[in-house]
């Protein structure tokens, strides 16, 4: 190899391989469970799985760190890597998503909080009436209760809030 061609192979590994460290999310897991939740106060916002702040490697471009906050609500494993991708290089489209996404969350908790605080309704009657608009067949009995266990963790944390 001629030392112009080693100069160019060298630069690319750098650019390509650049320093890693342990995911500040996961804490280098590669997966985000209920302390690392608690620690990121994302309890209404998250749940337990692969991590998506290092997508579930257990580490990150040191770059990354200055780029995106480790508590990004919007930086999840649900994001389509094209949009994860716009997130990570602050694309302004994607930023403003992102800040519509946390707004949208909240006024969803807000309502859940006044269908049972002031509607008096059960958790199980909360996720009835957004699913009101759903038929039968785009919902499996397994979301329906990972949707039920989440408004009644919205229901329960307001209620440790009030106390």
């Amino acid at each position: 190899m001629y030392p112009q061609q080693f100069i160019k192979v060298n630069f690319i590994t750098k650019l390509f391989n650049s320093p890693k460290v342990d995911c500040p999310r996961c804490l280098g897991k590669g997966h985000v469970d209920r302390h690392d939740i608690k620690r990121l106060q994302k309890e209404l916002r998250w749940v337990p799985g692969p991590c998506a702040y290092c997508n579930g490697t257990g580490k990150v471009a040191k770059k990354m760190l200055a780029k995106v906050s480790v508590d990004n609500a919007y930086l999840t494993m649900g994001l389509p890597e094209e949009e994860r991708k716009r997130v990570i290089n602050n694309d302004a489209g994607a930023l403003q998503r992102a800040e519509l996404f946390e707004i949208q969350f909240n006024d969803f908790i807000k309502q859940v909080e006044y269908l049972h605080f002031k509607g008096n309704l059960e958790a199980y009657k909360i996720v009835e009436f957004y699913l009101i608009p759903k038929t039968g067949s785009e919902i499996s009995s397994k979301e329906r209760a990972e949707f039920i266990d989440h408004i009644e963790r919205i229901i329960e944390n307001r209620k440790e809030k009030n106390n």
